[in-house]
């Protein structure tokens, strides 16, 4: 009996005897099980299939789709399998690969569903040599280089053949890539992103001809990217005045900066005292001295302690700015435990805050800032505190190199708001950006997994993509 024509949605676990014409939307990559079967017949199509092209299938067993295993509410009830007796017919006699629409980087939406997933194509300007772990439509042009993580065995080969030369830049395409706002404005790879080596089609060859006439640009914008990514970790200062100064088109997301400032005037109200969770620093009602499982981070083990924020203004003589510190850099500032401070804020303890307040005053100490997300997502740049270097002396004795500095990285409140400097003020409804210890990294970064005596772990090799 011949086979019935029929759509997809016509098709349910009792269809048989039917054929039905499809397009490849995406095409994902083989996975082995990570568990022992026996006599497993696994069938690996490769070039069998191709994305974008059209085909005819025949007699394939249809099953019924568990809803946990649904991606997308909308998705079908059933899928298809394919066995040794299903008949695979393309229906394209060309051959030639597929033309990918591929969008541009400036025009991808900062804020989607993460079943929604994009083809771009851009120049390769720079990948770190050594992997790194990882925890966990207008025309319009972008100043800021594009983030991707590229995870699984794509970080290999693939990833390899990317690095570029000195004076050479090589344009590669990505398809199904899904945005991630973890890191600022960044993407990340799906189990069916393929990344083609020599793209082909309108937005490629434009792309080709931009290249050709701007490698002085390029070259420039590299070199920037490697002196931010391979300096040596050496402390050199910068003014604030300086800092105000820069502007958003001519800043990099990896950028950090030093300052080197006091705090000139103190306040008392501007220290928040409270007592919260060990592990999340949220509020706690329970009382101390008591062992609980958090609600808000839901750690077990945890007990409540005081936490301590503190909002200042910073100043190094050329300029000032608004900064808020959290308990460690706040007792490494006070000489105080975060009990006494505590206890010195609820009993109004003006005499133990005025020696505080004059200690501050001539105490200098080294901020790292960087660029907040607002950058990579919105083209805004505002300034956020990364780490502090605590000096512990008076403001004559800070040439003395035979003192040892002590560096504090802050433990920072999941909901902790600490924008420092915004070179472009935000509408009185916009919510500040999110203070975080992990800026975003202006580059494309591949992880790849492996390995060893037993563990398995994540990292990831940055690349640096321009469009």
């Amino acid at each position: 009996m011949k086979p019935r024509s029929v759509y997809l949605d016509e098709l349910t676990n009792t269809s048989k005897n039917y054929k039905v014409k499809v397009r490849v939307l995406e095409k994902r990559r083989p996975r082995t099980s990570p568990g022992k079967v026996i006599y497993q017949s696994l069938l690996i199509y490769e070039d069998a299939i191709k994305p974008h092209k059209i085909y005819e299938i025949t007699n394939a067993p249809i099953s019924p789709v568990k809803p946990e295993y649904k991606s997308n509410p909308a998705d079908l009830d059933y899928q298809i399998t394919f066995n040794n007796r299903t008949i695979l017919q393309p229906v394209d006699i060309d051959d030639a690969p597929a033309i990918i629409n591929y969008q541009p980087i400036s025009g991808l939406p900062r804020a989607t569903d993460y079943s929604e997933m994009f083809d771009i194509v851009g120049i390769v300007l720079f990948v770190e040599e050594h992997s790194r772990k990882i925890i966990t439509a207008k025309k319009r042009d972008t100043p800021q280089p594009l983030s991707i993580s590229v995870w699984d065995e794509l970080a290999e080969d693939d990833c390899t053949m990317l690095t570029p030369v000195s004076g050479q830049f090589k344009i590669v395409g990505l398809t199904a890539l899904r945005v991630s706002n973890y890191k600022g404005f960044s993407m990340t790879t799906s189990s069916s992103t393929i990344i083609i080596h020599s793209p082909i089609g309108e937005k490629a060859e434009a792309l080709s001809a931009w290249m050709t006439n701007h490698q002085t640009a390029l070259a420039q914008l590299q070199s920037r990217i490697y002196h931010i990514k391979m300096s040596l970790p050496v402390i050199k200062t910068t003014k604030i005045s300086a800092l105000r100064s820069k502007k958003a088109k001519s800043t990099l997301q990896d950028e950090k900066h030093w300052l080197e400032v006091t705090i000139p005037n103190a306040e008392l109200h501007k220290i928040n005292a409270y007592m919260g969770c060990s592990k999340c620093a949220k509020r706690s009602g329970i009382p101390p001295g008591h062992t609980y499982t958090c609600s808000a981070c839901s750690k077990p083990d945890c007990t409540t302690t005081p936490k301590i924020t503190f909002s200042c203004d910073i100043s190094d003589g050329t300029g000032t700015l608004p900064m808020t510190t959290f308990t460690s850099t706040a007792e490494q500032l006070f000489k105080m435990s975060a009990s006494d401070i505590y206890h010195m804020k609820h009993s109004d303890d003006d005499k133990a805050f005025t020696a505080v307040q004059e200690l501050l005053r001539v105490t200098t100490f080294k901020v790292q800032v960087g660029p907040a997300k607002s950058l990579s997502i919105n083209n805004i740049l505002q300034w956020e505190e990364c780490k502090s270097m605590i000096n512990s002396i008076l403001a004559d004795s800070v040439n003395d190199d035979n003192i040892a500095p002590t560096y504090v990285t802050q433990q920072v409140p999941k909901d902790a708001s600490t924008v420092i400097y915004s070179t472009q003020l935000n509408s009185p409804g916009d919510s500040l950006q999110k203070m975080s210890q992990e800026t975003a990294t202006p580059n494309i970064q591949t992880d790849k997994k492996f390995k060893e005596k037993g563990k398995k772990d994540e990292t990831d090799s940055p690349l640096t993509l321009h469009t």
